[in-house]
């Protein structure tokens, strides 16, 4: 009796990203939206394999795997920094790389010379720096990839370091939380309502999911 293969999803997420991608690219100028839509594609059909996978680590290497992302992502924020789209681009590299480094927190050994801690708070400064940035040139992608960066900083953490402390978890909280509520009545009261909603948010859901305090699942 056959028995159902899920690895094989990703090679059908392959071909159908593969061929968006190259119809994009004969079409279109925006190559940025073309990667992302291509991404945007692949990954339901990867993250499909892995979730039906008893063991997904034997057929999706995490090395590999971590190593493909962050190059992807390397890249592409790059063309966007060469292509002027600066903003852009690294909103389509977080969504290239932040998924393969989470799935190699959750099934591979760690080769991050930094601390589950210290990576937490570059994490944290990338997606404030992400966020400030937008507000200057993009600010619906710079708080998108703002959400993208911290939340990939505190699952990382989680899964890397274990749960945070009440005490450490309750401050990191209170500064979210609290720095989302002044960052939107400054920015109210300076005359920019919807920076401030766009920041204020970003900071409430970051903080809201540090505040869930989940257990990790067991690194392999």
């Amino acid at each position: 009796m056959s028995r159902p293969v899920p690895e094989a999803a990703p090679l059908v997420g392959i071909v159908l990203s593969s061929a968006f991608a190259l119809f994009g690219f004969l079409v279109s100028t925006d190559h940025l939206a073309t990667i992302l839509g291509s991404v945007v594609l692949l990954y339901p059909f990867v993250a499909f394999g892995i979730v039906r996978s008893k063991t997904p680590e034997d057929v999706f290497l995490p090395d590999p795997v971590l190593a493909a992302g962050l190059l992807g992502g390397a890249l592409v924020f790059l063309y966007g920094l060469v292509s002027g789209q600066l903003a852009f681009g690294a909103f389509v590299a977080s969504v290239v790389a932040v998924p393969p480094a989470l799935y190699h927190a959750r099934f591979g050994e760690s080769v991050n010379p930094l601390s589950p801690d210290a990576t937490l708070a570059v994490g944290l400064l990338g997606a404030a720096a992400l966020l400030v940035y937008g507000a200057i040139d993009g600010l619906l992608v710079g708080a998108l990839s703002a959400v993208f960066v911290g939340f990939g900083a505190v699952d990382y953490r989680r899964h890397r370091g274990g749960p945070l402390q009440r005490r450490t978890r309750s401050i990191a909280v209170a500064c979210c939380l609290g720095g989302g509520l002044a960052a939107f009545g400054v920015l109210t009261a300076t005359g920019r309502p919807t920076e401030g909603l766009a920041a204020g948010s970003v900071l409430v859901a970051v903080g809201a999911f540090l505040a869930l305090g989940a257990e990790p699942r067991p690194t392999r």
